[in-house]
């Protein structure tokens, strides 16, 4: 580790427990912009006399910008620093979401959700700032320890989001990021020193550095099964409202208590990930939760096939898939970060913008399939789980 990060050793369990906050922070607040918001899509519907399908086809707008947004942030910070980056841009996610609850029509809403999509580009900071704060036998560690913490918000989220929607109305989620993201701001200028970037500069520049990233098949085929483990369940997530709350006219109660059990789901998914780190490969960890996405896919096409469509068996196959993705994602991702730790920022943005790329182009497509989404959600889990299997074993050979 570098001196601009060595502590004297009475200050070392502070200095972690800060660094440990931080990264938390980062993890816990990504779902604020999605996750929390959901709840709330049809207050946002009324608000704006426009239909629930194109209030979820905003979550996808988001989700391209702020792909798009982190592919700036980390190269950035790896050239200027994680502290200045990372203060900038949480700083314009605030002005974002202040924008987005004090507008007063759909396209403002949608102006200010780009806004505040730019700033999030800082969630990608997250794992760069896990490359330059921890050893390298800690990080896959700590890279679990906050994705399972992130996994309980989830649990959490949905009654989070109901909660700030009846209280506050549908600004409540808004309002809360910026609190919350006004909080982590003043923690990380406080912590992190000016100029923190990766404390093992690359001798390359930026241009060079994502030319040595994107020539690096490996690197991209553990970021493209991570980008479709996502894709799905960020598809399954994103139509939620319309399954729960529009066909199966669930309560906003109701529905956060389903993505409740749906979050707990998660939140064992990383404490299984979490075990079983210790005892396989990753590589081995990623084809048990990609074969555990197949099934998934499988139990889905079997309802929706059966027409035994309802709240419980609508759970089994989310709550299978909310293993797997836990425990292929932290996985692939630590796997591929191991080959660019030198230039971690740069490394970071260039996989996690393939993953929501991937996510934002998907959920867009399966909005267009009508009544055909929940099956060709189904057949996308089966096809994603078998073409990640034949990924993870071409990865080594060339």
């Amino acid at each position: 580790m570098s001196e601009s990060y060595a502590q004297p050793s009475a200050d070392v369990k502070r200095q972690q427990r800060s660094r440990f906050i931080l990264i938390t922070c980062i993890s816990l607040i990504s779902f604020f912009p999605i996750n929390i918001l959901l709840p709330s899509f049809p207050a946002l519907a009324a608000r704006f006399d426009t239909p629930t399908a194109d209030i979820a086809l905003s979550i996808s707008l988001f989700t391209l910008v702020f792909s798009i947004s982190q592919l700036v942030a980390g190269p950035l910070s790896d050239k200027w620093g994680r502290k200045e980056v990372l203060l900038g841009c949480i700083t314009l996610s605030i002005l974002g979401a202040i924008g987005c609850a004090l507008a007063s029509d759909y396209l403002t809403f949608l102006l200010f959700r780009t806004v505040q999509a730019m700033g999030c580009g800082f969630f990608v900071l997250g794992h760069a700032l896990v490359e330059d704060l921890f050893e390298e036998q800690d990080r896959a560690r700590v890279r679990l320890y906050y994705m399972t913490l992130s996994g309980s918000f989830v649990a959490l989220s949905p009654l989070i989001g109901s909660w700030l929607q009846t209280t506050f109305d549908w600004q409540g989620s808004f309002y809360g990021f910026a609190l919350m993201a006004l909080g982590m701001l003043i923690h990380a200028f406080c912590i992190l020193p000016s100029k923190s970037a990766s404390p093992h500069r690359a001798p390359v520049s930026i241009i060079g550095t994502l030319k040595a990233v994107a020539s690096n098949r490996d690197f991209l085929r553990y970021w493209w099964i991570a980008a479709l483990v996502f894709a799905c369940y960020f598809a399954l997530i994103s139509v939620t409202p319309l399954m729960f709350m529009d066909a199966l006219k669930l309560s906003e109660y109701q529905y956060a208590l389903v993505l409740m059990v749906y979050g707990i789901a998660y939140l064992l998914g990383g404490v299984a990930a979490s075990y079983l780190q210790k005892r396989i490969s990753l590589s081995r960890q990623i084809n048990i939760g990609l074969g555990l996405l197949s099934v998934s896919g499988v139990l889905l096409a079997l309802i929706i096939h059966y027409q035994a469509i309802t709240t419980i068996t609508l759970l089994i196959p989310m709550l299978i898939s909310a293993l797997a993705v836990t425990l292929v994602r932290p996985a692939a991702i630590s796997a591929a970060m191991l080959l660019f730790s030198s230039s971690a920022g740069t490394a970071a943005s260039a996989g996690n913008s393939i993953m929501f790329l991937t996510a934002a182009v998907s959920s867009a497509a399966l909005a267009q399939t009508g009544s055909h989404l929940l099956m060709t959600i189904a057949i996308s889990f089966i096809g994603f789980s078998l073409w990640g299997l034949l990924t993870n074993r071409r990865i080594g050979r060339r």
